[in-house]
């Protein structure tokens, strides 16, 4: 074995930092051409996993949990759209249960350190743009994660997920798929913001809701991790001249998170039940809307509620009396 390979044996690795990716390929192929920056644009283009990893202790799962979409579990039945509403929201406390147990172990294992978060690609494409140093920018939304040891699971399945379970009636119920992973702090204190910065790796800021926060990592392309696996899938791509995706559109995440489809599916029941009682025929609905919105607010599907309560009305369309849509009865 020449100098060489042996140097290039030390280089290779389970994972690498963007630059120890470089210096990986640039060893392997004998060249000094590629950079992190090229390669993130690479990553970007082609659709490749990337990661970044960090350690936070003593964090206080009183204010602190993660968000988690759920894409698939067991815990649904396939006629959900013929379920009655008490069903419904025994489906509700299950998934937020499920969630949770999923936030808790995440918390126990961003304090030790076993957890790579996926990077979602919208921030990959601004940070393959930014100008700013280091090519640093904001990160609100996770895309998934890998959990020590089984570090080559696939983001949005991975294995552990089948052992964060809740037990109910005997049955065990866990999430088998998920989505987008999202930090919140339930607090908008000073103080405990404060806090998060300063046990957090990263440079923070916070996006205030009314009681709880978003905490927005500042990342680097230093903090950026990828995974072996993923680096000889990148390597094949290119030595094929396999051709980049046109992407100048972002393309919407394919499915609806579970938890969307029971907020959709309350709504009808909220909506069809006030119609049932309305026997002088006079809730119209635009008012439907509006009661809909304080019902899902009052039973945790904040998350879930579209922008405007105008934007309802396709929720319960589906159920509304034809009196329902006829213009009200002008003012005298």
């Amino acid at each position: 074995m020449n100098d060489n390979d042996i140097a290039l044996s030390f280089d290779t690795a389970e994972y690498y930092s963007l630059l120890e990716a470089c210096d990986y390929l640039n060893r392997k192929y004998k060249t000094d051409n590629l950079t992190p920056k090229k390669l993130l644009k690479q990553i970007y283009s082609r659709k490749i996993n990337a990661f970044i990893h960090f350690c936070m202790h003593d964090l206080s799962k009183q204010i602190l949990r993660f968000q988690v979409e759920s894409y698939g579990s067991n815990i649904f039945t396939k006629e959900i759209y013929e379920l009655h509403k008490g069903e419904l929201e025994s489906l509700i406390e299950k998934v937020e249960q499920v969630e949770t147990i999923i936030s808790n172990r995440l918390i126990d294992g961003l304090s030790m350190g076993l957890v790579l978060f996926k990077i979602y690609e919208n921030s990959l494409f601004n940070m393959s743009l930014s100008s700013k140093s280091n090519n640093e920018s904001r990160l609100l939304l996770l895309d998934g994660f890998v959990y020590m040891p089984n570090i080559n699971d696939d983001p949005s399945k991975p294995s552990q997920l089948s052992e964060w379970t809740i037990n109910k009636d005997g049955n065990e119920y866990f999430f088998t798929e998920i989505g987008a992973v999202t930090l919140v702090i339930d607090s908008t204190n000073d103080d405990d913001l404060a806090e998060f910065s300063e046990k957090s790796p990263f440079l923070c800021s916070f996006d205030k809701r009314d009681d709880f926060s978003f905490p927005e990592l500042n990342i680097k392309l230093n903090d950026i991790i990828v995974l072996h696996k993923d680096l000889l899938i990148l390597e094949r791509e290119i030595l094929n001249n396999k051709s980049i995706k046109d992407k100048s559109k972002f393309e919407t995440r394919k499915g609806i998170s579970h938890k969307k489809i029971l907020a959709k599916e309350f709504a009808k029941h909220v909506a069809d039940e006030h119609w049932k009682q309305d026997i002088e025929n006079q809730i119209k609905i635009g008012e439907m809307c509006e009661i809909v919105w304080a019902k899902l607010l009052d039973s945790s599907f904040d998350k879930e509620l579209p922008e405007h309560r105008e934007n309802l009305r396709p929720w319960i369309k589906e159920v509304a009396p034809s009196y329902a849509s006829e213009a009200g009865r002008p003012k005298s």
